[in-house]
């Protein structure tokens, strides 16, 4: 028979899940800045000049941009002197995700502490799979790097508004092993409403969707969801033996001694995210 602590828990990831897939619980709205900027971006009439004063309009943000316009993968010519010049030189496609991954940091809004102190344990940790996939997809030709950071930033989104909905459930444990174990368990398909509600491109909710399909086989080029389910092994305490055997990593690498592999990803990747980390704003263990 089932104890009464499991029973308890499973009924209260039911109950939750429930209210969110009846549209009872609240989805956050995409944030503001970047909602703004991705409708000047869907107009053919926006000039760089507009975009320029949006952007200017958060001071931090346009610091955060032109510090990825410096950066070698982007850099081309002289160094930018101008927000427009760091717009042009980014492109359309990277100033979406950029954008939308410097907003997500300040969605989460919740004043208990212990809800404060489990997100921003799971944001520290989001902002590290986005830098190991950044590192990663160097590796995967058809995999462009502004996706894969915000990719790695996704895949547990649907921690926010779970956490923010636990909020208003006085008597939801508050346990931070429980909460961390609870948000596991069903932050997938919250995180799928919830970047469907974004209008995301739908490689990008797969990555959210199939987060804990640690056995998925697909047909076709390896995807969004292969790269971030292998940096979400390369970022956990050092062990080939799983990552060897991930179909996620035979999808990326179909010709590769998977387990040769393994040990290279597990020797390189590591220091090159670490520079991906600082240009997040994360800060290493």
């Amino acid at each position: 028979m089932q104890s009464q602590p499991h029973a308890d828990a499973r009924n209260l990831r039911l109950a939750l899940l429930d209210r969110f897939l009846r549209g009872e619980a609240r989805v956050p709205q995409m944030p503001e800045n970047a909602e703004a900027i991705r409708r000047l971006l869907e107009d053919s009439r926006t000039q760089l000049e507009q975009l320029s004063r949006v952007i200017n309009g958060d001071p931090a943000l346009a610091a955060y941009l032109m510090q990825f316009a410096e950066n070698p993968l982007f850099k081309t010519g002289r160094p930018c002197q101008h927000l427009r010049d760091v717009l042009g030189r980014l492109g359309i496609r990277n100033l979406n995700n950029l954008v939308l991954a410097f907003s997500l940091r300040n969605l989460f809004t919740s004043t208990e502490p212990t809800l404060q102190r489990v997100f921003r344990n799971r944001w520290k940790n989001a902002q590290l799979r986005a830098a190991y996939s950044a590192a990663l997809c160097g590796r995967c030709p058809g995999i462009a790097v502004e996706d894969a950071l915000l990719a790695g930033l996704l895949q547990d989104i649907g921690s926010l508004p779970l956490l923010d909905e636990i909020g208003r459930w006085p008597d939801a444990p508050r346990d931070e092993d429980e909460l961390h174990a609870l948000c596991d368990a069903i932050s997938g398909p919250i995180g799928v409403i919830l970047l469907t509600s974004w209008n995301q491109v739908p490689a990008i909710v797969d990555v959210t969707r199939h987060r804990d399909d640690w056995q998925r086989e697909h047909a076709g080029k390896a995807d969004l969801a292969d790269l971030v389910q292998v940096a979400s092994l390369l970022q956990q305490p050092r062990d080939e033996a799983p990552l060897a055997q991930l179909p996620a990593l035979r999808q990326l690498f179909p010709y590769a001694d998977h387990a040769a592999l393994a040990q290279q990803l597990g020797d390189e990747v590591p220091g090159e995210a670490a520079f991906w980390l600082k240009l997040l704003g994360g800060k290493a263990n």
